[in-house]
């Protein structure tokens, strides 16, 4: 069923230039309730006569965005081109467009008429750049809302050279607001996977105004790209340096707790890994661990065959499952966050399982959509009031 608007738009009641200004004014996807739970969502584009155009969104199988495979339909009479998916009312999800022309070449690109939200550049490039739908029930993220509209300082940058590693990667360091002496100890958070542009200083700035938790510092790590997939996969080296280099670093630098109940070690996809995994190998150093949709999937022999080759494949219990297991509990806290619609949202119960049962303190979440900064950069409040709440505060707030 066509959206009104778009019924409008066909029918000539709209000229084109009107249904331009609401696009501007109002923004897209167009959502009209059908039921008590699902809506009917319709994307717009106009591309140019020679082009197609396809949807991919932040939510299947595919770690990144997962394409739609129905192109957008032409609307008679205008240079529109509309696409209608019946959706839960509940979702939010990133998405794109891909335009294609006559040539064969695709070219992805966020949706015209909703603009990439704020802190949408993230390290993993393929996830960057994209448009956010969030739909009439999805739950309200306000302290990432308060943190787009009031982004933290300008952050200080430093570059870490490692001697154990023989590399070199970008820091940058935010502190709370508040003026603060060299003899404060504050707690901190450091994060994986940083950028510049990562939402956390701005969503710790928000939580820090509120008088939700206390006044903490963000420490965002780079991960040289190359580096990447490697360093975050349970690496011990990787983990050594954190504890053996960066520490000290910034201990040298700032006013920061040596309490490892006062330090948080956080990252998404595989820095949600490695972050569970730190911790787990060095609770003298980290007490606390913030796992957003975490990898724990991951094991070095799992390997994958096709036809006959995958009557040899064996399946072993991933490597932080595996490990959280075997260990003594460790004095470590958990905060763990998944997508509900997310292929590896199995691994993350089963983690989530095993800590419950071994006695962490832990907080599991599900959210209504997939593996999606959508939901990270806002999640990561009900983290840190996990992690650092006001003294006497009620952790039950996250």
């Amino acid at each position: 069923m066509a959206d009104p608007l778009v019924e409008k738009l066909t029918t000539g009641e709209w000229s084109p230039e009107r249904f331009r200004r609401h696009l501007r004014e109002r923004g897209t996807p167009l959502v009209e309730r059908v039921s008590a739970d699902e809506v009917d969502v319709t994307f717009v584009d106009e591309p140019g006569d020679d082009m197609t155009v396809t949807l991919a969104v932040v939510i299947g199988p595919r770690i990144g965005f997962n394409p739609i495979g129905t192109e957008f339909a032409p609307v008679a009479g205008t240079p529109f081109r509309v696409l209608t998916l019946r959706m839960r009312s509940d979702l939010r999800f990133s998405y794109v467009f891909s335009r294609r022309g006559p040539t064969g070449e695709d070219t992805r690109l966020p949706d015209p008429s909703n603009p990439p939200p704020r802190f949408s550049q993230c390290s993993v490039e393929r996830f960057s750049g994209a448009s956010v739908a969030v739909l009439p029930d999805a739950l309200p993220l306000p302290w990432l809302d308060r943190a787009e509209a009031r982004p933290a300082p300008a952050l200080e940058a430093a570059v870490l050279a490692s001697e154990s590693l023989g590399d070199e990667r970008s820091v940058w360091v935010s502190m709370p607001p508040g003026d603060f002496s060299d003899q404060s100890a504050l707690p901190f958070v450091i994060h994986l996977d940083g950028t510049p542009e990562h939402s956390a200083p701005s969503v710790r700035d928000a939580l820090v105004r509120a008088g939700l938790i206390r006044p903490c510092a963000v420490v965002l790590v780079g991960q040289p790209a190359a580096q990447r997939d490697k360093e975050l996969l349970c690496n011990p080296a990787f983990s050594d340096m954190l504890v053996q280099e960066l520490l000290p670093w910034l201990h040298r630098r700032y006013p920061l707790s040596r309490d490892p109940g006062d330090v948080a070690l956080a990252g998404e996809s595989f820095g949600g890994l490695c972050a569970g995994w730190t911790v787990l190998h060095h609770p003298t150093t980290f007490g606390n661990a913030i796992l957003q949709s975490p990898s724990c999937g991951y094991h070095p022999d799992l390997r994958w065959g096709t036809g006959a080759g995958e009557l040899l494949r064996r399946t072993p219990v991933p490597t932080l499952i595996a490990d959280y297991s075997a260990a003594e509990t460790a004095p470590v806290r958990v905060f763990h966050d998944v997508g509900e619609l997310e292929s590896s949202n199995t691994h993350s119960r089963w983690l989530d399982h095993v800590l419950t049962g071994k006695g962490y303190d832990t907080l599991y979440r599900e959210f209504a959509g997939g593996h999606d900064y959508a939901w990270w950069r806002g999640m990561f409040a009900d983290a840190l009031l996990w992690c650092f709440p006001l003294a006497g505060g009620d952790r039950s707030q996250a």
